[in-house]
C-alpha cells in the first residue's frame, strides 16, 4: 500500500508548515484517477498520527472528479466510468485536466 508512503510525506509537511503548532484539521484533494484509495488513506494517517503535530486532527478527503479537454472540439467535460472519448463530439484526442492529483489543501491549527 503506498498510502503509507502518501502519510508519512504528509505528516512531515504537516510539521514543517504548522510551524510545530498542533493540527486540528487536515484536508486534502484525491483525484478519482489517482491512485490512492481515501479508506485506505484515512487508515494510514489514523494509524501513523500518533506522536505528531497530527495527533488528534482529523482527516477530510475532497474527491476530485475526472475532467478532460477535448482537441477537436475544444470543450471541456466532466467524464465517469473512465471513458475518455468526449461527450460532444466522440472524439478520442482528449486530454485529462484533473482527476490525477493529489494534494494537501489546507491545515487547521489549534488555538492557542
Amino acid at each position: 500500500m503506498h498510502e503509507f508512503t502518501i502519510v508519512q510525506s504528509m505528516l512531515d509537511l504537516c510539521k514543517k508548515h504548522s510551524k510545530g503548532k498542533e493540527v486540528d484539521r487536515v484536508v486534502v484533494d484525491i483525484g478519482k484517477m489517482s491512485g490512492i484509495e481515501p479508506h485506505f488513506l484515512k487508515e494510514s494517517f489514523n494509524a501513523f498520527k500518533e506522536d505528531t503535530v497530527c495527533k488528534d486532527a482529523l482527516l477530510d478527503i475532497n474527491l476530485i472528479d475526472i475532467t478532460i479537454l477535448c482537441n477537436k472540439c475544444q470543450t471541456k467535460s466532466k467524464i465517469e466510468d473512465y471513458n475518455f472519448f468526449c461527450p460532444k463530439c466522440n472524439s478520442g484526442d482528449t486530454k485529462v485536466l484533473s482527476g490525477q492529483e493529489m494534494h494537501i489543501q489546507y491545515l487547521e491549527l489549534k488555538e492557542e
